[in-house]
């Protein structure tokens, strides 16, 4: 119903503009003001923006990290929403790649970051729920020349507000 509201004061301003082009114009400028106003007034637009959610809140779970093409990697993994009210939209983690050498012969490695990732996973994650995702993440100067151990962890997580019928 909105949609038609609108175009129907669009095609109006657009038939007024050859006519009246400063009246158009006008409108126009009070059209957004209004909404812009009405925007910030109303509180419950507000809430059912993006909001952050606690990391503790989404655990990372069943991680595989695969070679792909030209210095790719695949990441796949579960996230798990254990929040009440809030569906996670979307995580960004943060993917080291280290290049393990044995320092000596007694097996003690010396690891060096050679690769470092912030993949965003966007993934609609309703509460109380989890989903698989996969990412391609990309280490174009890295090779290694020892062992590979990769660390992974979750560094920032959005929701938004869930209502109990969506």
């Amino acid at each position: 119903m909105h949609w038609i509201i609108l175009g129907a004061i669009a095609v109006t301003l657009i038939v007024a503009a050859g006519r009246y082009p400063r009246f158009a114009f006008s409108v126009l400028a009070i059209l957004l003001a209004f909404t812009f106003v009405m925007y910030q007034l109303i509180p419950g637009e507000r809430e059912r923006g993006v909001v952050m959610i606690s990391l503790a809140q989404v655990q990372l779970s069943s991680v595989m990290i695969t070679s792909g093409y030209a210095g790719s990697y695949k990441l796949a993994g579960r996230l798990h929403n254990s929040a009440t009210d809030v569906a996670l939209v979307a995580a960004t983690l943060e993917v080291k790649q280290r290049d393990c050498l044995p320092t000596d012969a007694s097996a003690t490695e010396d690891c060096n970051i050679i690769g470092l990732a912030a993949p965003r996973v966007v993934l609609a994650v309703p509460p109380g729920q989890a989903r698989d995702f996969s990412v391609q993440v990309f280490f174009p100067s890295a090779r290694p020349r020892g062992k590979v151990r990769w660390e992974y962890l979750l560094t920032q997580v959005l929701g938004r507000r869930h209502k109990g019928g969506d």
